[in-house]
């Protein structure tokens, strides 16, 4: 004759073991249900680059894989000033593309602060060119392309003060001029400017 608390014993067994089936049942779906959302690998990312991955697909950006996370590229329509301090938070930036945002003096100033930067493409973007003179602190920055943009005297003045560069490239600009180019490769005699 089978006791009570034998019963009550197996019962409570058996529970613990349902439990334990239904945990691991849990844990097989949310496995396979992230192993569906799967994403490329980013390597290890702090919380704040997570975030800022995110913000920058968000906006039409692209994030490329590697030992370190590395971002390459923006489409920058959906781009815009505020979003420049995302950059001075991604730690191996060394190129960086936006196309029609305002380039004023707060995203210099972020720009500035991105130290390995080697190239910067501005293509139908406003310039505010007094800003420019920021980008001293740049020593990695080597390339600048401007493409579709309008280009005033003031610019040219300001990037004759990035003597790091190896190549500034003027891509169906308006108001760029044969005078300021001979200007400019005065000033810069090392840099091939192109226009």
């Amino acid at each position: 004759m089978i006791r009570v608390d034998e019963v009550f014993k197996t019962l409570e067994t058996e529970r613990v073991m349902l439990h334990k089936v239904s945990f691991v049942a849990v844990m097989a779906i949310a496995s396979c249900a992230f192993a569906a959302d799967v994403r490329p690998h980013y390597g290890k990312l702090t919380v704040t680059e997570e975030l800022i991955r995110r913000e920058i697909l968000r906006l039409g950006g692209d994030w490329e894989s590697g030992e370190k996370t590395k971002l390459v590229s923006f489409i920058g329509d959906k781009f815009e000033s505020r979003h420049f301090e995302m950059l001075t938070h991604v730690p191996t930036l060394e190129g960086f593309y936006v196309d029609t945002c305002a380039i004023d003096e707060y995203a210099l100033s972020c720009l500035s602060q991105v130290h390995q930067l080697e190239r910067l493409d501005f293509v139908e973007c406003k310039l505010e060119p007094e800003s420019f003179s920021l980008l001293r602190s740049n020593r990695e920055l080597k390339e600048l392309i401007f493409d579709s943009v309008i280009i005033p005297d003031r610019l040219m003045t300001e990037l004759a003060k990035l003597p790091n560069l190896n190549s500034i490239s003027f891509i169906d600009c308006k108001g760029v001029t044969k005078e300021q180019i001979s200007t400019l490769k005065a000033a810069l005699p090392k840099v091939q400017i192109s226009y």
